[in-house]
């Protein structure tokens, strides 16, 4: 009587043993690479994404992760121009950039039903995908053109990882605004995002 040989039962398992040395080698030459510059990408730009507006981190720091459009608060209408552009020179005797700005022209327009006592902004220039990052002066808003001018000594446009071009930051800011309502003066605050994508200043003031 012949006899019938009976094949193993193939299952996953054996055929990870069977190709365990392939397996291990596209493991380290192909997903590891992928995973590790996955996480520097990921988390390059989304640390980038998080802003504050302290001159020093502390305990009580807020970070601020959501931001409206200049014309989405409740109470008015911020309108931002950005006015004026220079790049910062390099300084031979301190080794470093020094010299550039961002200038902008604020206005806020008030909605209807509502009356705005005061509006105060403090700006923020930070890029994506790094930690360039400028904080400016705390400057009141009005209904006629105000300016404000914020410090950038940072060589754009830069590449912090391969692949990744920064040509500008974002202008962000902390709006703090006060209005009356029912006789009783109510302070806010809210978070906007300016962002330079398609734009150009109005000037730029050589160096």
């Amino acid at each position: 009587m012949k006899q019938v040989k009976i094949e193993p039962k193939k299952t996953f398992w054996t055929w990870v043993h069977t190709y365990r040395i392939q397996i291990i080698l596209f493991i380290f030459l192909v997903v590891a690479p992928i995973a590790l510059f996955s996480g520097i990408y990921i988390g390059s730009y989304t640390s980038s994404k998080v802003v504050n507006f302290d001159t020093e981190v502390s305990d009580s720091t807020i970070y601020v992760k959501k931001f409206l459009n200049p014309d989405g608060i409740n109470a008015f209408n911020l309108n931002i121009v950005w006015d004026e552009l220079k790049n910062p020179t390099w300084d031979e005797e301190t080794s470093s950039w020094s010299g550039g700005y961002f200038k902008f022209a604020v206005t806020y327009e008030t909605k209807d039903n509502y009356i705005v006592k005061s509006v105060s902004l403090t700006p923020v220039l930070q890029t994506d995908w790094s930690d360039m990052r400028s904080l400016g002066t705390k400057v009141t808003a009005a209904p006629t053109t105000r300016y404000m001018s914020i410090s950038f000594n940072y060589d754009l446009p830069a590449h912090p990882l391969w692949f990744v071009t920064v040509s500008e930051p974002n202008l962000y800011l902390k709006v703090d605004y006060v209005i009356t309502s029912g006789g009783k003066d109510l302070s806010f605050t809210e978070y906007v995002k300016f962002s330079f994508h398609d734009q150009n200043p109005l000037t730029v003031i050589p160096n």
